[in-house]
């Protein structure tokens, strides 16, 4: 279960990754959107090291 979870939000922040980075090219990194795509990313992963803390724990 565990390892699914965490496939499926990898590959969420790799496909969010991917937008912000197409963002930032067109905007400055201050933008507001590109902000609230990166703190996405940053949820996203504190998700995945609280799974993993769970799993090895």
């Amino acid at each position: 279960m565990y390892l699914k979870e965490i496939l499926y939000l990898t590959k969420s922040i790799d496909e969010d990754r991917q937008v912000m980075y197409e963002l930032a090219v067109n905007k400055v990194l201050s933008d507001p959107d590109v902000v609230k795509i990166s703190q996405k990313i940053d949820r996203k992963i504190e998700i995945v090291q609280k799974i993993m803390r769970k799993a090895c724990g």
